[in-house]
């Protein structure tokens, strides 16, 4: 067996990417949160758009509703979990590479 097989089979077996795929599924079923998670883009895409024709004061308000949407949508526990078994399994990956 190849050295790059054996780390594929070692992280398919690893704990952390089984509960990460379990939150995963609870996230990607979960109506409202990805209601939250789409107005979080919308208003991400403003804040863009606001910023590139300058607009102050919408940048300023735009800034305001994503942080409280990005906040309602962290404070949910499963999500905060998955999303810091997304980065720890990403920040792996990377070493790998």
């Amino acid at each position: 067996m190849s050295k790059k097989q054996e780390l594929f089979e070692m992280i398919q077996t690893m704990e952390e990417l089984e509960t990460y795929k379990k939150l995963e599924s609870l996230v990607n079923g979960d109506k409202s949160l990805k209601k939250r998670i789409s107005d979080m883009k919308a208003l991400q895409k403003q804040l863009v758009n606001a910023k590139a024709i300058g607009k102050t004061n919408a940048i300023s308000q735009f800034e305001t509703e994503y942080e409280s949407v990005k906040r309602s949508i962290e404070e949910i526990p499963k999500v905060d979990i998955y999303l810091d078994l997304q980065n720890e399994i990403n920040n792996l990956l990377l070493e790998i590479k």
